[in-house]
C-alpha cells in the first residue's frame, strides 16, 4: 500500500544551493539528476528568468506564508518538468547513458544501496539523466549517532561518485565530470502524489516514443508491491 510521505514528527533538514533541498527522514523522494553538459546554457538561462518572472508573479500580492509556500513548491515543480523537457529532446550534450554498459553501471549503483540507504520503489534512466523514486528510513531506526543532516544528499553523493567512477573507466575518460554536480531532489507529500511520480517514471521512455509500453524499457524498475498498479498502463 502507497503511504504518506513526510509526517509530522520526522526530522526537517533544508538546506539550498542552486536548487532547495528540504531531507526529512522517512520521508519519500523523486530524484532527477543528469549528465554533465546535457542542457545547453541558454535553456538554463531562460528557464532562470522564467522561474524569477512567475516568483516576481505569483508573490506579488500574496501575504499568507502557507500560501506562498505552496506557489514555491508549484512553480519548482513547472520549472523542473521544462528541465525534463529539454533533457528528452537529447539535443545536446551526452548521452552515455544509451549505452547498456554504462546503463547498468548505473542501475548496480542503485539497487547496491536498497535496503540499506533506502527502500527503492522505481527509476528509469533515459540516455542523459536519471529519475529516481526511493523512501529513506525511518528515523526510529536510524542510530542518532549514524543521523545525516541531509541524508539524501549524502546519498546521491555516493552513488553518483561511484557510477562515475566505473562509467569513466569504460568511456576511457580522465579528470571529467560525468555527472552535473547537483541533483534536483523533491519531497513526495501524500499517496497520491507518489502514484503520480511513479507514473511519471515509469513513462519517460514512452512520452518519446522508444517504447510503446514502460515495461519494454530495459532500464527501468518498479517495485513488486507497487508494480500492479501500473502493470496495465502504456
Amino acid at each position: 500500500m502507497i503511504s504518506n510521505g513526510a509526517e509530522k514528527n520526522i526530522k526537517m533538514n533544508f538546506y539550498r544551493r542552486k536548487l532547495p533541498h528540504w531531507q526529512p527522514l522517512g520521508a519519500e523522494y523523486f530524484i532527477t539528476f543528469r549528465l554533465a553538459g546535457s542542457l545547453p546554457r541558454e535553456a538554463i538561462v531562460r528557464l532562470k528568468r522564467e522561474r524569477n518572472a512567475l516568483f516576481g508573479k505569483y508573490t506579488l500580492n500574496q501575504s499568507r506564508s502557507d500560501r506562498l509556500s505552496d506557489l514555491r513548491v508549484k512553480i519548482h515543480k513547472h520549472i523542473i518538468n521544462k528541465y525534463d523537457q529539454f533533457l528528452d529532446e537529447e539535443s545536446i550534450g551526452p548521452t552515455w547513458l544509451a549505452q547498456a554498459e554504462i546503463a547498468n553501471i548505473v542501475k548496480e549503483a542503485i539497487h547496491y544501496r536498497d535496503t540499506s540507504d533506502y527502500d527503492l520503489y522505481a527509476y528509469c534512466i533515459m540516455s542523459n539523466h536519471v529519475h529516481l523514486v526511493f523512501k529513506l528510513p525511518d528515523p526510529k531506526s536510524v542510530n542518532p549517532e549514524e543521523n545525516e543532516d541531509f541524508p539524501v544528499t549524502k546519498i546521491l553523493k555516493s552513488l553518483k561518485w561511484y557510477s562515475a567512477f566505473k562509467a569513466n573507466q569504460v568511456l576511457g575518460r580522465t579528470g571529467k565530470s560525468f555527472w552535473q554536480a547537483e541533483s534536483y531532489d523533491h519531497v513526495i507529500r501524500n499517496s497520491e502524489e507518489l502514484e503520480r511520480v511513479i507514473y511519471y517514471t515509469l513513462q519517460n521512455p514512452v512520452k518519446p516514443g522508444l517504447v510503446d509500453n514502460w515495461k519494454e524499457w530495459p532500464h527501468s524498475y518498479c517495485k513488486p508491491d507497487f508494480k500492479e498498479a501500473f502493470i496495465n498502463t502504456k
